[in-house]
């Protein structure tokens, strides 16, 4: 064989080599689409929705929702008509959806599908109370009740369910890598701090003035976990996204004895904003405190009493974000 026709052959096989594994990834991508999903879902979504949990939460027809559909359909089966107000079948449907989310979280090596992120993250904080609860001061009750078979539950102060604080604490965290989804968890419990705050009443002292802030503290620390675990991956863009969302448009709060919570929570989202988005990180992991020292000025507690309160909230923010920050390690 001559040079040049060996040099052809060569080259003809070159060719053919590059056309097969174009081919082959051609075809890959089609298979990935067939039969992973036409609606590009990922494996991650495809086996959270199949989980036998998320069936006993949303029915059989669970396993053939899309990702968008199933956040909706998490929505729909966990939401009350009133905020925070759930039956005992929502809320077990809350919880077995949080326990298939952790499941799917260490299967998926932390990370949770980014189309689920939203809707999940407004459906929990429909459930700040009970957040609240499991990721701060929880009595017995959350304590015992978190288990995976153990039910949501009713006492005289309504409908609970519970999960263990750590698998919390990843839903939380793997739901909060997208922006909004935090925000909408920090603002459900930025509201429940200022519930706690409100009935508070006027003149109280020692244990009952100061359970509450340090109540909101280690809740709020919790979260402050997150958002700096979540920093460190998302950065910037992150910090002023939430930082966005959390403060919104500026508006004068409205008076205390009319609107309490309101107050509160308008006051707080003004300080915030005063700060602006590079010192956002730090004002938020002050914010049990500045809530606090706003409750003291509306219900007039004198400044001695709120300097005392605002270094509880910071001490216990500080070791409530210190243990987050370990169990999420």
């Amino acid at each position: 064989m001559s040079e040049a026709s060996s040099s052809t052959v060569r080259r003809s096989w070159v060719f053919g080599v590059v056309f097969v594994v174009v081919c082959l990834a051609g075809f890959g991508g089609i298979g990935a689409w067939w039969f992973g999903g036409s609606r590009g879902d990922s494996r991650d979504c495809r086996e959270l929705v199949r989980d036998g949990r998320v069936r006993d939460a949303l029915g059989d027809d669970a396993s053939d929702m899309s990702c968008a559909e199933f956040g909706a359909a998490v929505k729909k089966a966990t939401v009350g008509a009133a905020p925070g107000k759930h039956s005992p079948e929502q809320a077990q449907a809350m919880k077995d959806v949080l326990v298939a989310v952790d499941r799917q979280i260490e299967r998926g090596g932390g990370r949770l599908e980014p189309a689920l992120r939203v809707p999940l993250a407004e459906a929990l904080a429909d459930y700040a109370a009970d957040t609240d609860d499991i990721l701060g001061i929880g009595t017995p009750d959350y304590v015992r009740n978190s288990l995976p078979a153990r039910p949501a539950w009713e006492d005289a102060d309504g409908v609970h369910m519970a999960v263990p604080r750590d698998a919390l604490l990843r839903a939380v965290r793997a739901l909060s890598e997208d922006a909004s989804a935090y925000v909408a968890l920090r603002m459900a419990a930025t509201r429940q701090a200022a519930e706690r705050l409100a009935v508070v009443g006027a003149g109280a002292t020692g244990a009952e003035l100061a359970a509450p802030t340090v109540r909101n503290a280690r809740t709020l620390g919790a979260l402050d976990a997150v958002a700096a675990d979540v920093r460190k991956k998302e950065g910037g863009r992150w910090v002023r996204d939430v930082f966005e969302g959390l403060t919104g448009k500026a508006s004068p709060p409205p008076a205390y004895a009319e609107e309490p919570v309101d107050h509160l929570v308008v006051s707080w989202r003004g300080s915030l904003l005063s700060r602006g988005a590079e010192e956002s990180p730090a004002a938020l992991e002050e914010q049990s405190a500045d809530m606090a020292d706003a409750w003291g000025k509306a219900v007039g507690v004198d400044e001695e009493a709120r300097g005392v309160l605002r270094g509880d909230a910071l001490e216990s923010a500080y070791r409530a974000r210190g243990d987050a920050l370990r169990r999420l390690g």
